[in-house]
């Protein structure tokens, strides 16, 4: 049986910071649908989302080696103020342990992950 997702945004104070200015985790897989969830949760006092695009999938080569049920991919929103908010976009069907990870390092500022880092939503087993 499937968990059901409840969709989380975490946003970083400076939604501009790098290379991630947060993290979202939609509830599906039916992007038209997440996005218009994803403006819905947006805050308030944040410079509305004006419009939105998917980095390439292939714009990185060094992340051809993660399976594709682990690849995250990088939503850029473009803001009415004329910046821009990079996020990590977690599968929905992710383990939530990972996803967890994943949106705990997206949000803060003072992460030392780089992008590789956030290529895969795979995650060993930690032995005890």
């Amino acid at each position: 049986m499937a968990t059901v997702v409840q969709p989380d945004l975490r946003l970083q104070l400076n939604h501009t910071n790098r290379p991630y200015g947060g993290g979202w985790w939609p509830g599906g897989d039916d992007v038209s649908h997440q996005i218009l969830d994803l403006m819905g949760r947006w805050p308030a006092d944040r410079p509305s989302i004006v419009s939105y695009a998917f980095l390439h999938d292939n714009w990185d080569r060094s992340e051809a080696s993660v399976p594709a049920q682990y690849l995250t991919r990088t939503l850029i929103l473009v803001l009415s103020d004329r910046s821009s908010c990079r996020l990590l976009m977690i599968p929905h069907d992710t383990d939530p342990a990972a996803a967890e990870e994943l949106l705990a390092e997206a949000s803060n500022p003072h992460t030392t992950w780089r992008r590789m880092d956030f290529a895969s939503t795979f995650r060993a087993a930690v032995s005890q």
